[in-house]
């Protein structure tokens, strides 16, 4: 009896830190495919910097226009964000990690140039997304029933946040990396084929990392 309760001890203690390995193992593979990938993109920690001040910056100024709201409270004070910037703050209001909502947008880029009015060459994909075929009709029904035209941005986010809660969009392994990314790039690929699903030969995955990692570096900060 008593050499069973010492083993059973040795196996808890193996499993404990089995758990422990398992965690510093995620933790070191994040940080270094991070490290990597900053180095790929040329992204400086000097960039950062430039974005923080720059937030700063901004912070000081709606401050000062706040407080002459405040005083005035005729005047409004003036939403200067980029179209980036309004879909980063969507996601990140919505549930989404700021990897993936870097990763959504660096796809955005690719598929329309963040141009909700944008329309495929061959007559077929529309939108931020480009959506096709039914789920374009669907589209064009949504943003119809609140009164907008397909073009709306803020149509667009919603109808994307409804398509993405139904959860039919992205499922198995894409579904996954994506939840559970690694990094901005996993994250990226994941929504690309998961999600995107655009023909392999033109996807141009690599222009789709480059810009979600830019709109990580440009957002994180704000």
């Amino acid at each position: 009896m008593k050499i069973k309760k010492v083993v059973a001890f040795v196996i808890i203690l193996f499993l404990l830190g089995g758990i422990c390995m398992n965690t510093s193992f995620y933790t070191r593979k994040r940080e270094e495919s991070y490290a990597l990938l900053k180095d790929k993109y040329q992204i400086t920690e000097a960039k950062a910097k430039a974005k923080t001040e720059k937030k700063e910056e901004k912070e000081e100024i709606q401050q000062e226009n706040t407080q002459g709201a405040v005083n005035n409270p005729v005047e409004t004070v003036e939403d200067n964000r980029t179209t980036e910037n309004i879909i980063w703050d969507f996601l990140t209001e919505n549930g989404f990690s700021k990897t993936q909502a870097a990763a959504i947008i660096g796809n955005m880029y690719q598929e329309s140039g963040l141009n909700p009015a944008r329309v495929e060459s061959n007559g077929v994909g529309i939108g931020l997304i480009q959506w096709s075929y039914g789920r374009r009709a669907q589209l064009e029904e949504y943003a119809k029933s609140m009164g907008k035209d397909w073009t709306d941005l803020n149509s667009q986010l919603e109808f994307f946040l409804k398509e993405w809660k139904a959860g039919k969009q992205i499922w198995g392994e894409n579904k996954f990396k994506f939840n559970n990314p690694y990094s901005v790039d996993e994250a990226t690929e994941a929504f690309c084929w998961g999600f995107e699903r655009p023909n392999k030969q033109k996807a141009n995955i690599e222009r789709r990392k480059q810009k979600a990692w830019e709109a990580y570096y440009n957002n994180v900060n704000r």
